[in-house]
C-alpha cells in the first residue's frame, strides 16, 4: 500500500480513530513508509482559546479543505494505515514549517 508523502492531507476514518472520516494531515518522514502505522495531525474547525499548539489554515485548491480549520498539532499520534483515505490535498510549505516548529517546542517542553 502506497501511503501519501509527508505534507499530504488525506481523509482518515475507521475505529477507533474516526467513525466518519475527517482530514489528518500525514506528518512522517517518507522514509518510514512502511509498517502498520503512520504519524498524522488531525484538523479541528472548532477553535480553542487555550490552545496554543495549533496552526491556522485557510482552504484553497491545493490543500482541499473547505473551511477554515487549525491544525491540532498537540494531537500528534500515530494511525493505523488502513485508517488512511485519499489524499485531498498538500499544505503549504509555511504551515508545515510552523507546525515542524510547534512539534519541536513541544517535545523540547518541561
Amino acid at each position: 500500500m502506497v501511503i501519501a508523502a509527508f505534507g499530504s492531507v488525506v481523509l482518515a476514518a475507521g475505529r477507533p480513530y474516526s467513525a466518519k472520516p475527517r482530514p489528518v494531515l500525514i506528518f512522517q518522514n517518507d522514509r518510514f513508509s512502511t509498517g502498520e502505522s503512520v504519524v498524522v495531525i488531525p484538523f479541528t474547525n472548532v477553535l480553542d482559546p487555550e490552545a496554543h499548539y495549533r496552526v491556522a489554515v485557510q482552504p484553497d485548491g491545493a490543500n482541499g479543505l473547505t473551511k477554515p480549520c487549525w491544525l491540532e498539532v498537540d494531537k500528534i499520534s500515530a494511525i493505523r494505515r488502513s485508517a488512511i483515505g485519499p489524499t485531498i490535498g498538500h499544505l503549504g510549505d509555511a504551515q508545515l514549517e510552523r507546525a515542524l516548529t510547534l512539534a519541536g517546542q513541544l517535545m523540547s517542553a518541561e
